[in-house]
């Protein structure tokens, strides 16, 4: 049995039914991001960050190299086709949305130095 907001993102034309046969939330109309960025959800071991982040594929990289098993990336891009351009248009309170324009590639790279 689907939930109410799953039924209500389906109405809307908001879900997609995975490999796995699960059905979840997807957002079909974004358009990709002219710069190759993707929306990463990245989250400190310390949770001191949690955010959504847009970086390049090759960035997401640097920050993984950099610290390891310390942070959990996920690209939010490839499961729920959110893109930056997503997260600009998202109203205030929602998930990332007030502090994922403080977050980016350079000043991930910068926590704890």
């Amino acid at each position: 049995m689907a939930s109410k907001g799953l039924k209500r993102f389906r109405e809307a034309g908001l879900t997609k039914v995975d490999s796995e046969g699960k059905e979840r939330f997807y957002i079909h109309s974004a358009v990709q991001d002219p710069m190759g960025r993707r929306v990463y959800c990245v989250v400190a071991e310390d949770m001191s960050v949690n955010e959504l982040v847009p970086m390049t594929p090759q960035e997401m990289t640097l920050v993984k190299i950099k610290y390891g098993d310390r942070i959990v990336i996920e690209d939010w891009t490839e499961t729920f086709n959110i893109q930056p351009s997503t997260l600009d248009k998202l109203p205030e309170g929602i998930y990332g949305k007030g502090t994922s324009k403080q977050f980016t590639f350079d000043g991930i790279m910068q926590l704890g130095t």
